[in-house]
């Protein structure tokens, strides 16, 4: 893949696409190797370094969520938002490190906001709720972005929360969240899929086309790769109609039919209890061992 070596061609087409982002608050998903961008001789540190603030000057002061997911919790059952890694994307790891204060303190799906003025850090039980990071974002109408390529968008999961999707159940993990020292009570509960390969698959293809094609999803071209957004609460209003009238919309075929096969050998909705024959405690102690 050829390499964009102009800072001033990313910083050009950041300041372009974000100019035409009408929210005030921006979550930003990152794939830095479908942007291609690499200043020759620069070391990697420097570089992320250039590149964040790319994004802050292109944000022009606007609160922005860098999702900084870490799964660990769900084996381990402590989560230490100091010093537990993002697991998704090194510009995002960077943030983190950056401004490790200003970290969510809810386990696995958490974000460093940087120029924070209205979202809460307190922990969500439920990480995919209304009472989440993605619940402010659509209640204060904030975009969520990806910087490169549309991938891992987790946000399909606070939709399918919303609509009570039968394919998905509420699987508890306790733990505590640690910082300065002290320990925090907390059970997660979300909406997961089924231990069973082949169930959970979006068909993501598909579902961009029909975003693009009703003016929810935009795009703008970023280096060799592309900045894709859209607004969240424009992303729930259409999307919850789609799963209204197709509870199985957000899935590829494959998964369409391993769903219909669950349904009909345990039932609508599927539940925790008859997918995992384990007790919830076994369950949660074989994750973490």
């Amino acid at each position: 893949m050829a390499i964009v070596t102009s800072p001033q061609r990313i910083r050009r087409e950041v300041q372009e696409a974000f100019a035409r982002i009408d929210s005030d608050a921006i979550a930003l998903h990152t794939d830095l190797p479908s942007v291609g961008f690499v200043q020759v001789g620069i070391p990697r540190q420097q570089q992320l370094a250039d590149l964040f603030q790319m994004l802050v000057e292109g944000s022009a002061g606007r609160t922005l969520l860098f999702p900084t997911f870490n799964y660990d919790f769900c084996r381990t059952g402590v989560y230490d938002p100091m010093a537990d890694p993002c697991q998704v994307g090194v510009l995002n790891e960077y943030v983190r490190r950056l401004h490790p204060h200003e970290r969510t303190l809810t386990p696995v799906f958490n974000f460093c906001i940087y120029d924070n003025r209205a979202f809460s850090l307190e922990p969500a039980e439920n990480p995919l709720s209304g009472t989440s990071t993605f619940g402010e974002l659509v209640a204060r109408r904030a975009s969520v972005a990806f910087f490169g390529a549309l991938v891992g968008n987790t946000f399909l999961h606070h939709i399918e929360d919303v609509m009570e999707v039968g394919y998905r159940y509420m699987k508890s993990f306790p733990g505590v969240v640690r910082r300065d020292g002290a320990d925090r009570q907390i059970v997660l509960r979300y909406r997961v899929r089924p231990l069973v390969q082949g169930t959970g698959d979006y068909d993501i293809d598909r579902v961009a086309r029909d975003l693009f094609n009703a003016g929810i999803l935009h795009q703008a071209p970023l280096g060799n790769g592309k900045l894709f957004w859209f607004r969240a609460d424009r992303m729930v209003e259409y999307s919850c109609m789609k799963v209204k009238e197709d509870e199985l919309y957000l899935l590829a075929a494959a998964s369409r039919k391993k769903v219909q096969e669950l349904y009909t050998q345990y039932g609508k909705p599927l539940r925790y209890e008859a997918i995992e024959p384990l007790s919830p405690i076994a369950s949660i102690a074989t994750e973490r061992a």
